[in-house]
């Protein structure tokens, strides 16, 4: 069986020929052509489509009505706040906050802006080593070790810290972390 990876872009918004952006409802092209060891996806209007040059054939070639993308999802908590909060946090070092630097971690982490690349022990601490994609800075943060029935108070902080760096209601609104309710105490 021959595997291969097949890295093929997703349909553009506007035309590669003339750059007109396409509207809804519009027809489209796509073309699919074997270029410099790779596949390349065209998409055209109905003019550059009749204008090309039928002599360079696709390999595979279909059309489409467009529909935009739907516009993305409000974030309940924005990267940037969450980011900025631990980076101060971070810099400043405090032992108290160090439950919040590690669910903040754990959220970056989740939002795909930091990536753990290794587990050290350090002093008797476990230590997450963490690579910032975006700039390539390394950060150390520290397991704390945290048990389920702690989390909703470290919840709590977390919120009240980003509440404090950014007045948004929205920060406060998005769960840090799903907690199982307690079942009441029998009396």
């Amino acid at each position: 069986m021959l595997t291969q990876e097949w890295n093929i872009q997703a349909r553009s918004l506007a035309c590669a020929v003339s750059g007109r952006p396409f509207v809804k409802g519009e027809r489209i092209y796509s073309a699919l052509y074997w270029r410099e060891g790779q596949y390349a996806r065209v998409d055209l209007n109905a003019e550059s489509w009749q204008a090309r040059n039928e002599n360079i054939a696709p390999i595979s070639a279909w059309q489409a009505e467009f529909v935009p993308p739907p516009p993305p999802a409000p974030e309940a908590l924005k990267k940037d706040d969450a980011e900025s909060l631990l980076r101060r946090l971070v810099a400043e070092n405090e032992s108290s906050t160090k439950n919040a630097r590690y669910i903040l971690a754990l959220m970056l982490e989740r939002k795909k802006v930091l990536r753990q690349v290794e587990r050290q022990r350090q002093d008797g601490f476990s230590v997450l080593v963490y690579e910032h994609l975006p700039s390539g800075e390394v950060w150390l943060i520290e397991d704390p070790g945290l048990k389920l029935g702690e989390l909703k108070t470290v919840q709590d902080e977390v919120a009240q810290l980003l509440t404090r760096s950014d007045e948004t209601p929205a920060a406060v609104a998005a769960p840090v972390a799903e907690v199982v309710p307690e079942p009441p105490a029998e009396s």
